[in-house]
C-alpha cells in the first residue's frame, strides 16, 4: 500500500491524473478515461521502479576516530572514481561493470562497519594504558615479596594475575585495531587497483573484457569473504569491551 500511494503521488503522475480530469470536464468526455488510463499505467510502471522498491538503505555508522575516519575518506573517494569511470563506458560494458560498482559499494559499507569495530576498540586503548597496569604489576611483585601473611599473598597473586590477563587482553586489542588499519588500507589499495582495472577494460576487446571483468568480481568478493572472517573475529574481540 505504501509503494502504491508513493507511485500514484508522484508529480509526473499527479500531473497525468489533473490533465485527465480537466479534459474530460471541460474539453471532451472521451478525454477522461484515456487520461485515466494512461495514469493507470504511469503508476503501475513507477510501482515496478527498482528505486521505489528496493528497502531503505541501512544508516551508515558515523566514525568520529581521526585516523579511521581518514581511512574511510580515502576508501570513498576511490569509490567514487569507480562509479564515475564505470558511468562513462559504453553500454556493451556498462552490464558488466554494474556488477563491479555493487560489489564496491558493497566494500564501502563494510569498511564502514569495520571502522565502527575499529573505533570501539581504539577508545578501549585510550582509556586502558598498558603502561599503567605495568606499574601496577611492578608495585604487586614488591608487595607479594614483602607479605607474609598467606591468605593476604594470595589476594595479591590473583590480583596480579587478572592484571597480567587484562595486559594481554589490551595487546590483542591494539593487535586487532593495527588489522584493521591496515584492512581499511587494502579496501582502498583494491579500490585503486579496480579503478585502473576499468579503465582497461574500456579499450579491451569483447573477449579480454569478459575474462577480465570475471577476474575483477572474484577478486572482490575474495576480500569481501576475508573481511566477513575478520569481522566474526572482531565481533569476538569487543564483546563486553
Amino acid at each position: 500500500m505504501t509503494i502504491l500511494c508513493t507511485a500514484a503521488l508522484q508529480p509526473l503522475n499527479l500531473l497525468v491524473l489533473v490533465a485527465a480530469l480537466f479534459g474530460g470536464l471541460t474539453l471532451t468526455i472521451w478525454w477522461l478515461p484515456l487520461g485515466l488510463a494512461v495514469y493507470v499505467v504511469a503508476t503501475w510502471l513507477a510501482m515496478r521502479d527498482p528505486m521505489l522498491t528496493a528497502p531503505p538503505p541501512i544508516p551508515r555508522p558515523r566514525i568520529t576516530s581521526p585516523r579511521l575516519r581518514a581511512a574511510i575518506s580515502e576508501i570513498e573517494r576511490s569509490q567514487r572514481e569507480v562509479e564515475r569511470a564505470a558511468a562513462t563506458a559504453q553500454s556493451a560494458l556498462a552490464g558488466l561493470l554494474s556488477t563491479i560498482v555493487n560489489q564496491t559499494r558493497d566494500l564501502l559499507t563494510d569498511a564502514y562497519v569495520m571502522a565502527d569495530k575499529g573505533q570501539i576498540i581504539e577508545k578501549y586503548l585510550v582509556a586502558n594504558d598498558v603502561q599503567r597496569i605495568d606499574q601496577q604489576i611492578t608495585q604487586l611483585d614488591w608487595q607479594i615479596s614483602a607479605t607474609i601473611d598467606t591468605f593476604t599473598r594470595q589476594q595479591l597473586e590473583e590480583r596480579r594475575q587478572a592484571l597480567l590477563s587484562q595486559k594481554q587482553h589490551i595487546n590483542d586489542l591494539q593487535t586487532y585495531f593495527n588489522r584493521i588499519l591496515a584492512q581499511l588500507a587494502n579496501i582502498d589499495a583494491s579500490l585503486d587497483t579496480t579503478l585502473a582495472e576499468i579503465i582497461r577494460l574500456r579499450t579491451a576487446d569483447a573477449v579480454a573484457i569478459s575474462s577480465a571483468s570475471g577476474a575483477v568480481q572474484t577478486r572482490l568478493a575474495d576480500l569481501r569473504r576475508d573481511m566477513e572472517v575478520f569481522r566474526k573475529v572482531l565481533d569476538t574481540a569487543v564483546t563486553g569491551i
